[in-house]
């Protein structure tokens, strides 16, 4: 059996008893794509937490959880990086302001305050409430438009900062390790173009 017969075969065994396609689980293709077609992840394990806590290495008041927030890095050269900065800055961020979906206020990305030129963001929307927003609807395309071009890169905040701290020169040779991602090797190259010089 192909992988193909696996997928659908999982599919049907996680797809609730009576639902059809559309429902649950399914998907509809409709008239502007696939409707419902997401499957929500399960972002808790109880015994991953039970064993967590039993250590006692993480203060009862932390387990609280929280999603982090998306954060996202322009790519390129300076003058194009600029004119995505400038393209986001005055016509998508301003857009936000004083939006709310489903009852949660969006809240307007702010730059990295330790990312150079401010072209790294963060804010509180979720991959599924910029999926599911006819508000967020022009945003959300510009924003794979951009990640598909290589312009724009979604990658945590914390991914962000080895390639600062490594203080990479035009001249220096890089090394990708195995562990080392892609991201990681563009971010530094990206760091060495945009830091002053003197």
């Amino acid at each position: 059996m192909g992988r193909r017969s696996r997928c659908r075969r999982l599919q049907q065994q996680q797809r609730p008893e009576g639902a059809e396609d559309g429902a649950e689980g399914g998907g509809k293709r409709g008239e502007v794509g696939w409707e419902g077609g997401y499957l929500e992840i399960v972002k808790e394990n109880k015994l991953f937490q039970h064993y967590y806590q039993e250590l006692k290495i993480v203060p009862e008041g932390e387990w609280d959880q929280e999603p982090l927030p998306a954060t996202l890095r322009i790519t390129g050269y300076k003058s194009h990086a600029k004119e995505i900065l400038h393209c986001l800055k005055n016509k998508y961020f301003k857009e936000l302001e004083d939006l709310e979906v489903d009852g949660q206020k969006v809240e307007v990305p702010q730059p990295l305050s330790w990312y150079p030129e401010e072209l790294a963001w963060h804010t509180n929307l979720s991959l599924k409430i910029l999926r599911k927003s006819p508000q967020l609807e022009k945003f959300h395309q510009f924003l794979v438009s951009e990640t598909e071009s290589g312009n724009i890169s979604r990658q945590e905040a914390i991914s962000m900062i080895p390639p600062l701290l490594l203080n990479v020169q035009s001249h220096h040779k890089i090394l990708r390790g195995l562990l080392l991602r892609m991201m990681l090797t563009t971010s530094a190259a990206t760091c060495s173009s945009i830091k002053p010089r003197g």
